[in-house]
């Protein structure tokens, strides 16, 4: 069970006039206002490169190697999501789960199945995009049906909540938007019956498919700290807001086909992150401060921050993908192997560093091509493709099947160094 120390009252009695919470009771969908920053200034810029670094990431390896780094990427998605919500689940639980090998602890078992529910509702955000292009991403059913995706996978005690002040225990209903009135720091989300109102501004307002340009790439900051600030549901809308985020950078065609994350680039700055978002719920700050209910200025400085942690995060995915430098910890990997340097795995040849390499480049190797890649004779050849297909360093189809390029949680660390902040699961 878990305590929510933002819920503070119920649903008021008909006829019972409205008690002011905070500063302001909104009610109207105006009062979000500005839903984009005016005179966009620097924000162009950095909206642009953003645009172009993400091109030239998603262009920088064969489909299948894209593919094998993009299933890795939605678990460490979940873990820096999770992370930020204060829910910490070891990399290596994380991997654990996705092969259903849960904890005997329950507490364990738990976060394990609120990271897999999280790599799941992404892996289903992707295909309904990928099935569907036109797919309203900014709707409220879409963003309602993210929240009950995530939450009927997760144990019912995530959605077992507390209020503090009567210590009655609310079940939230998976998908329902709230029906309470809540505080969140300093701001006062708007009325339970106002929600509807202000989910179809948001929709009208932040549809990819009418945005063009820079404009669309800095909805993607701007409808991330919307959508956080209307709240819709009673719990777990800071996980929904990422995961819509996801769904927006792919329907703008800047997440890269799954190659980079924006979470690890909010969690290692969550004390920054949490701090925009608070300065983009701030009341406009007299006449300088554009025209609309809500700061300009701040709305302008979190989608600074929004974009710029963008643009690290691909620039430093951009690195680690640089061939060169992965051909080069791939061969660093085999040559630790080589020597027994890695003691709690068997020894494994010098030549696995050109087939490792080669399937890296080319996604899928014919296996017959083991002889001529590695200079070996064909039955070590052979026996060596046999033990990279059981250590699953590479991956079949069937035995006949040509090899693909496959990252196992072992080698995550020397692969791609720092994605985990632990290393090497």
């Amino acid at each position: 069970m878990y305590i929510l120390h933002i819920l503070i009252q119920k649903d008021k009695p008909e006829n019972e006039p409205e008690k002011s919470i905070g500063n302001m009771m909104f009610e109207n969908s105006s009062e979000m206002e500005p839903m984009f920053p005016k005179g966009n200034g620097g924000l162009v810029d950095v909206a642009m490169e953003v645009h172009r670094e993400a091109a030239a990431l998603r262009n920088s390896l064969h489909k299948i190697t894209r593919k094998s780094i993009a299933d890795l990427l939605r678990h460490i998605n979940s873990y820096y999501s999770n992370l930020i919500e204060g829910h910490h689940t070891h990399p290596a639980d994380i991997e654990r789960a996705v092969r259903k090998d849960y904890d005997t602890d329950a507490k364990k078992r738990e976060l394990q199945e609120l990271s897999l529910a999280h790599i799941e509702v992404q892996k289903e955000i992707e295909n309904r995009l990928s099935e569907d292009p036109n797919l309203e991403i900014c709707s409220k059913e879409f963003i309602c049906w993210i929240h009950s995706a995530f939450y009927k996978q997760v144990p019912e005690e995530f959605r077992k909540i507390e209020d503090p002040n009567t210590s009655e225990i609310v079940l939230m209903e998976p998908g329902a938007l709230r029906n309470r009135l809540v505080k969140v720091g300093r701001h006062t989300p708007p009325l339970p019956d106002a929600l509807v109102g202000f989910m179809d501004r948001f929709s009208h307002s932040y549809n990819p498919d009418q945005l063009h340009g820079a404009k669309k790439l800095i909805a993607v900051a701007a409808s991330h700290h919307r959508l956080a600030w209307i709240h819709p549901f009673l719990d777990g809308n800071g996980r929904v807001v990422r995961l819509f985020s996801h769904a927006y950078m792919k329907k703008a065609q800047i997440e890269s086909h799954g190659l980079w994350t924006i979470s690890r680039g909010l969690s290692r700055q969550k004390d920054d992150y949490q701090g925009y978002l608070a300065l983009a719920d701030s009341p406009r700050q007299g006449d300088y401060d554009g025209r609309g209910n809500l700061s300009d200025q701040g709305l302008r400085e979190f989608c600074q921050f929004f974009l710029e942690i963008c643009l690290d995060q691909i620039q430093f995915m951009g690195e680690l993908l640089d061939l060169d430098n992965l051909q080069k910890r791939i061969k660093g990997y085999v040559d630790l192997r080589s020597q027994n340097m890695i003691t709690e795995e068997p020894e494994l040849r010098q030549e696995a560093k050109y087939v490792l390499n080669e399937v890296m480049l080319r996604g899928e190797v014919p296996r017959g091509e083991a002889k001529r890649v590695t200079g070996l004779g064909e039955r070590t050849a052979r026996s060596l493709v046999s033990q990279l297909e059981d250590e699953e360093l590479v991956i079949s189809e069937s035995h006949r099947s040509p090899i693909q390029f496959n990252i196992p949680p072992k080698v995550v660390g020397y692969y791609f160094p720092n994605l985990y902040p632990e290393g090497s699961i």
